[in-house]
């Protein structure tokens, strides 16, 4: 039963009511008295209505004192609380460490009526709201991570590394599937992180995009902050976007990951980390096929140029040696002109092969422009170089080019140019010797290799 309302303010009316209850009683009071034997004419006399009035009134007002004593406080404070986190609510931000006080504001439940179970429902509904700003921080700062990240490597590994610090996981790591074939992005506490591509669980959680909570296979050793050790629980959340399974995010601690600031970040994560990772992949697919020469699937010369800059800045400031090479096919237009333009292709392709089957480790090749090649060898000196593009010429020579019942005999010519055996300051300059190199070569008889500082000899 709800008593209606008289004014706006619910003490107002219980004072209202009070005083009316008060009313009541200082007027039926005598008549009950006459009802129990006292004396009519004395207590239906108006001046003891009006000592029952007064009583009445008086209790009515003690009882709205004494109510609003024991009441009001806890209210008060319970409004007071919910103001003060109304305002830091309003002045926030994701980064605004004020927000933190909200765990001071919790109420000390002290009964288990009404007022006992609202206090209780302010402190959950303030434990809510303060693991839901922890998580709104977290996933501010991972937004920040996607969003200057096109690089799925870096992207990972910082991912991780957010998850790590903000969550009670202790190791982690992000597997990506490309072609059918699982990569590890990055790995965070993880002894041997590369068997966890071998284990069916992981392709499992791929293949079918459902989670996994289970207990971690033995052979996986997880090095924790202080000590190594075996962990009781790890999840695999699927990473997907557009409905297409991406991989999956590893999670592992040593204890149970139930509590529910670590698996609700565990799910935006692995939910969010997905765009993401589809971009930085489109990006580097773009970024390749931008660098790629389409026909030898070698660098382009756009690329490969500033490749070179690059390289010899850096061989400048270590002092280090940096050979380049031009290399260009023999009497290429005849090649052309006799067995057409594909045949042409055929002897691009074929000398792109020799090529890259003879350099070193780290050593690279570039189209630089029709059939012509510019080769960078990092460290090597002019020697070094000299054995590596003899050798090139020696396979190229041996090699046949078949067309139909035709052979076609393939030669190159070479030029060499090294630093800091040739006084240069810009890679350019080097270019230019070693093409000054490949021009003596060619009117010298080609099917040669000739080193800039013979030609001063």
């Amino acid at each position: 039963m709800r008593i209606p309302r008289l004014t706006k303010s619910i003490f107002l009316d219980q004072f209202l009511f009070m005083q009316g209850v008060g009313v009541l009683i200082g007027l039926s009071f005598p008549y009950f008295l006459v009802w129990y034997g006292f004396d009519e004419e004395t207590v239906l006399h108006w001046d003891f209505f009006l000592a029952t009035q007064i009583a009445g009134q008086s209790v009515g007002l003690l009882s709205f004192l004494l109510i609003s004593m024991v009441i009001r406080p806890h209210l008060k404070l319970l409004s007071l609380k919910m103001s003060g986190i109304a305002q830091g609510l309003k002045k926030k931000s994701p980064d605004d460490e004020s927000m933190n006080d909200i765990a001071l504001r919790k109420i000390d439940i002290i009964s288990n009526d009404e007022i006992g179970v609202s206090a209780k429902a302010y402190n959950k509904m303030l434990t809510s709201l303060m693991q839901a700003n922890e998580i709104e921080a977290v996933y501010t700062q991972f937004s920040k991570v996607m969003s200057e990240n096109l690089d799925v490597e870096v992207l990972a590994d910082e991912t991780l590394e957010l998850l790590v610090r903000s969550t009670n996981i202790d190791a982690g790591a992000i597997v990506v599937s490309k072609k059918g074939e699982l990569k590890l992005m990055a790995s965070k506490g993880i002894l041997e992180a590369d068997s966890l591509l071998a284990h069916d669980v992981v392709m499992k959680s791929i293949l079918s995009g459902i989670p996994e909570r289970i207990q971690v296979p033995k052979n996986i050793k997880i090095d924790g902050v202080l000590t190594h050790f075996y962990p009781s629980e790890v999840f695999i959340e699927p990473i997907e976007f557009k409905g297409v399974n991406l991989g999956v995010l590893i999670a592992a601690t040593g204890a149970n990951i139930a509590d529910e600031h670590t698996e609700r970040l565990l799910e935006l994560f692995s939910r969010s980390i997905g765009l993401a990772i589809n971009n930085a992949m489109t990006h580097s697919k773009f970024q390749r096929l931008a660098a790629i020469d389409g026909l030898t699937n070698i660098y382009n010369r756009r690329f490969g140029m500033d490749r070179l800059k690059e390289d010899f800045s850096r061989a400048v400031r270590d002092s280090s040696s940096l050979t380049v090479a031009m290399v260009d096919i023999d009497h290429f237009k005849r090649v052309n002109d006799t067995y057409g333009h594909l045949v042409g292709d055929k002897a691009i392709v074929l000398t792109t092969s020799i090529i890259k089957n003879s350099l070193r480790d780290g050593d690279i090749v570039i189209r630089y422009g029709g059939e012509e090649f510019l080769i960078i060898l990092h460290g090597a000196g002019s020697d070094d170089a000299l054995t590596v593009c003899e050798r090139i010429r020696h396979k190229v020579q041996d090699s046949i080019l078949k067309e139909g019942d035709q052979q076609i005999n393939l030669s190159v010519s070479t030029g060499i140019a090294a630093y800091p055996e040739q006084t240069v300051s810009k890679e350019m300059e080097l270019i230019d010797m070693a093409d000054q190199a490949l021009y003596h070569a060619k009117n010298t008889g080609r099917n040669k290799v000739i080193r800039f500082g013979e030609l001063a000899d």
